[in-house]
């Protein structure tokens, strides 16, 4: 299955092939000398790895503030450092149960199965009995 590998030549050339994985060696696209494929990273996940409601609690920060923890959470507004914000500030996030805060997630009621099992059991007496008539 061919897919994209760097390779790198004598000149210090590093280039990007589309070849089979079993290939090792090309010519370098740049001075046509042999290039032999490098280990190289790749699909990196490059992406923020912190959620982007974080930077609207921006707004509610009071940027004035000398605090050590407060000017850090500006500065580099992180999950950690959300944390270590709330906690200087002695707030935490709402508890499910609170108004406002997050839903809960809640098993359905089950349904009152007793009346349905009764009667399933009473059409199946009806249907197997044996009449004696004499």
């Amino acid at each position: 299955m061919p897919a994209i590998y760097d390779f790198e030549c004598r000149s210090g050339h590093v280039t990007e092939h589309l070849v089979h994985w079993k290939q090792k060696k090309v010519d370098c696209s740049v001075c046509g000398k042999k290039a032999v494929r490098i280990i190289s990273v790749a699909g990196q996940f490059c992406a923020n790895q912190d959620a982007p409601w974080i930077k609207s609690v921006l707004e509610v920060v009071d940027k004035a503030n000398p605090a050590a923890h407060v000017q850090e959470f500006v500065r580099n507004p992180t999950r950690a450092n959300y944390k270590t914000w709330m906690k200087g500030e002695g707030i935490r996030p709402l508890d499910h149960s609170e108004h406002g805060g997050p839903p809960s997630a809640r098993k359905p009621d089950a349904p009152d199965m007793s009346g349905v099992v009764h009667d399933l059991l009473k059409r199946h007496r009806e249907r197997s009995r044996v009449e004696v008539r004499g």
